[in-house]
C-alpha cells in the first residue's frame, strides 16, 4: 500500500512538474521578440562581432605560430578545414 502511494506521489510530483514546464514553455512562446541583448547593452552590431571574432582568431593563430604549434585553418578553394603544421605543411580534414 505505502509502496502504490509513493509511486502515485512520484507520478503526481512529474505531472506538475511537466505542467510547470509547458505553461512556462507557452508563456515564453508569447513573449514579443526582444532584441539581441549583446546589441542593447553594447551597442555592437553583428558585423562588428564578428570583425572582432575573425580578428581574435587571427591574433590567436599567429600566437600559436610564433610558438611553433599547429593552426587551423579553412581552404576557401577546397572548401575543407586544414591543419597548418609550423613547417608550412597542411593536413586536410577531407584528406583530397
Amino acid at each position: 500500500m505505502d509502496r502504490q502511494n509513493d509511486t502515485n506521489k512520484g507520478r503526481e510530483a512529474r505531472e506538475k512538474i511537466m505542467k510547470g514546464f509547458f505553461a512556462a514553455l507557452e508563456e515564453q512562446e508569447n513573449e514579443p521578440p526582444r532584441p539581441n541583448e549583446l546589441d542593447s547593452t553594447c551597442g555592437v552590431g553583428d558585423d562588428e562581432l564578428v570583425r572582432r571574432f575573425r580578428e581574435m582568431i587571427r591574433q590567436e593563430n599567429e600566437a600559436n605560430q610564433s610558438r611553433g604549434l599547429p593552426v587551423t585553418g579553412y581552404d576557401r578553394d577546397r572548401k575543407a578545414s586544414y591543419i597548418e603544421y609550423p613547417d608550412g605543411r597542411r593536413e586536410y580534414g577531407d584528406k583530397a
